[in-house]
């Protein structure tokens, strides 16, 4: 009897002691479903690892969203647009039936090109011009997002919808349902110039026409590009101090309570204006080194330029976010864990890491989660709990 007894005790206390790692999956297994229907659409697919919509994938799973097919969103097989194992049959958003959906959701729409193709094995995505396969949203898929929208349908489009190749035609009513306006600048924070893997083989021959024989910048360079071939740097020491980091405005920090700004950004991102009408929800501020003010009066851009729009027009949300941060550097990891996003949101602040992460995880989970349930919840009156929508 008294072994029983011991034994039960013992068998309480590791369930006990095992509690934080089962009981938030016990828990995330018995939160309902949303009711809610996401199309998702990501236009860049060249490779089997999917990562440009790895993580607005990662969001839908942890809070619950279906799949097309009734169950979780998978690398391959969940998304509209080009899929690398079926490359002769990629689908539009013109081509879809969206009398279900709720939400449209584009992650990319920058393409798939021919040189992407050369080494699909160690997924090496094209580092000059080359030939468009398929990418850039039509005149079609503009207009269809424009009567998705008149039927007060919700949207969020991710960079690079807007900018090329989209054409002309297709980004104006993209823009006008959007309330901005692509600048025709996008910048990059690129942690040495003279890294061939990572800097596109353009940049050192757009440097030799502007620039003549002066050499490259050298440290972390936060370089702007306009498609019209103007280029301009701002340099520093470290990647941190070269980057432009999240900042929330007042809007923002009451439409997204839970998500933090201060995080520095790596990737490329455009230059966009904000109609009035059009929510600024957050920006991209330009690091402070002594060169800014200089350089962005000659390019004429801001020392803060809109990183998440929202406009509501009737019962219809329309989001822009001018930043890449769906394509992660890095695996998010498992999602089926109760309030793991909250956490990780709160305790993710690694200040010598040089990807991703510090601004997914603070920003855009927060911001993502937060901003796909307000036109059903309202806006939020407190950070949302863990476990809680």
């Amino acid at each position: 009897m008294k072994r029983a007894n011991v034994a039960a005790m013992v068998g309480l206390s590791l369930a006990a002691l095992s509690a934080p790692w089962w009981a938030p999956r016990v828990i995330w297994e018995q939160l309902p479903w949303q009711r809610e229907r996401v199309m998702l659409v990501d236009y860049t697919v060249p490779f089997l690892s999917a990562r440009e919509h790895r993580g607005i994938a990662w969001v839908l799973n942890h809070r619950k969203y279906r799949a097309p097919d009734g169950g979780h969103w998978t690398p391959l097989g969940s998304h509209v647009g080009y899929h690398p194992d079926d490359r002769a049959h990629p689908g539009t958003i013109a081509g879809q039936d969206l009398a279900a959906v709720d939400w449209i959701v584009l992650s990319d729409a920058y393409g798939v090109y021919v040189d992407d193709l050369r080494d699909t094995v160690r997924e090496r995505a094209h580092m000059d011009y080359s030939q468009r396969i398929f990418g850039g949203l039509s005149v079609p898929d503009a207009d269809t997002l424009a009567a998705f929208a008149g039927r007060g349908r919700h949207f969020l489009l991710e960079f690079n919808a807007l900018e090329e190749p989209t054409p002309p035609e297709a980004r104006a009513t993209v823009e006008g349902l959007l309330g901005v306006h692509w600048t025709g600048w996008t910048a990059r924070l690129f942690v040495d110039l003279r890294d061939t893997t990572d800097v596109p083989f353009w940049l050192p021959r757009l440097h030799r026409e502007r620039y003549g024989n002066d050499s490259l910048p050298v440290g972390p360079t936060l370089v702007l590009v306009h498609k019209d071939g103007r280029l301009f740097y701002l340099t520093a020491t470290q990647p941190w101090a070269a980057a432009p980091h999240v900042v929330l405005t007042e809007a923002g920090r009451d439409a997204v309570p839970a998500a933090s700004g201060g995080a520095p950004y790596y990737y490329w991102f455009p230059i966009i204006t904000a109609d009035p009408g059009t929510e600024v929800l957050a920006e991209l501020e330009m690091p402070p080194l002594r060169a800014r003010d200089s350089v962005l009066a000659a390019a004429g851009v801001a020392k803060s330029v809109p990183m998440l729009t929202r406009r509501v027009v009737g019962d219809s949300h329309r989001l822009y976010l001018a930043a890449d941060l769906s394509d992660t550097d890095f695996d998010p990891g498992p999602y089926r864990f109760a309030g793991l996003g909250w956490i990780r949101t709160r305790f993710e602040d690694n200040p010598f890491r040089v990807d991703g992460q510090n601004a997914f995880w603070q920003f855009y989970v927060p911001a993502m989660t937060q901003l796909l349930r307000t036109p059903y919840d309202g806006p939020p009156t407190l950070a949302a709990e863990p476990g809680r929508r």
